[in-house]
């Protein structure tokens, strides 16, 4: 394993019992990096962390972490995860959940409260400190969680969908802090189902059915596309899903409010796309759209689902 990759795994797969979760899952984190973990529920995002933080072991295929196996039990005090929902008591207060995780974790007295102290502050959470955690709003419990995951001063995160639940305004402020901790070095696996959140990471591997289809930068998954996208506006647009989706050329329609959202098969099929719109009897108007990763992953989704139906 290569210095510069904290987490590295090639062909790895994963089975409950006969049914396939993961399969032939390949994966590169270097260190500073934020790798988003993107896909539809079910895809195998939680699987997949789990194997990462060595609490599953894979049916094939080789993991280590920060150059050693997921499962040792020496990376416990260099890694943190913070799974799905609030992970910390919410009976005990922001500082009682804080100084339980750095005795959790072994530090002395001094180096505690010198590292609490700096937590509060970076996390916004100072005045807080005698309030109870389940009476904190989304977005400060979030913060809560945040901090008690950075007090081991982990090498290497893994972060399942934490900001589910939280309104936009407490999302960026998340953001904001997770890229102080990029800044510092700390490699940052990040699972999540919210295209937004997935635009802000350094690449992204949109996991279908249990195998990326896709890896890179966000702008460089969007370049990938070689087919064009289209806009389908006017009155009655949405009605006329099924009869656009009829037209030559046509490989996929999605509603997008009042409007279609067209993907053809080819630049080749562009004009008699646009002749054929002319030709219905409702006056819609076409224009060409530049893809956003939303776009590109409903579309990796519904052509991964209709090559599976067959």
């Amino acid at each position: 394993m290569s210095d510069a990759l904290a987490v590295e795994a090639q062909g790895l797969r994963f089975a409950y019992r006969e049914r396939p979760v993961l399969d032939g899952v390949d994966l590169e984190l270097r260190r500073g990096e934020v790798f988003g973990v993107v896909g539809p529920d079910g895809a195998g995002k939680s699987t997949l962390l789990s194997l990462l933080i060595g609490q599953l072991t894979p049916t094939a295929g080789r993991l280590s972490v920060l150059g050693l196996p997921a499962t040792d039990a020496t990376l416990r005090r260099r890694i943190a995860y913070m799974p799905q929902g609030f992970g910390q008591y919410l009976d005990l207060s922001v500082a009682e959940n804080l100084e339980f995780f750095a005795d959790l974790h072994a530090l002395d007295r001094s180096s505690s409260r010198a590292l609490i102290r700096d937590l509060l502050a970076r996390t916004g959470l100072v005045g807080f400190e005698q309030r109870r955690a389940g009476q904190l709003s989304g977005g400060m419990m979030q913060k809560l969680a945040l901090a008690c995951a950075l007090v081991s001063r982990p090498e290497v995160m893994f972060l399942d969908e934490p900001t589910t639940g939280v309104d936009p305004v407490s999302r960026r402020a998340f953001w904001q802090l997770l890229d102080q901790v990029r800044a510092e070095g700390v490699a940052i696996v990040y699972a999540t189902a919210n295209m937004d959140e997935a635009e802000r990471c350094d690449r992204v591997g949109l996991l279908i059915a249990g195998r990326f289809v896709r890896q890179g930068s966000p702008l460089d998954l969007i370049r990938a596309i070689d087919a064009p996208l289209y806009e389908v506006r006017g009155a009655g647009a949405r009605g006329a899903r099924r009869a656009v989706r009829a037209l030559p050329g046509v490989q996929l329609v999605f509603p997008m409010g009042e409007t279609l959202k067209v993907w053809l098969r080819g630049e080749a099929g562009a004009a008699p796309f646009r002749a054929a719109i002319a030709g219905l009897h409702a006056p819609f108007a076409v224009r060409p759209m530049r893809p956003s990763l939303h776009d590109v992953a409903l579309r990796d989704l519904a052509l991964s689902a209709a090559s599976a139906g067959g």
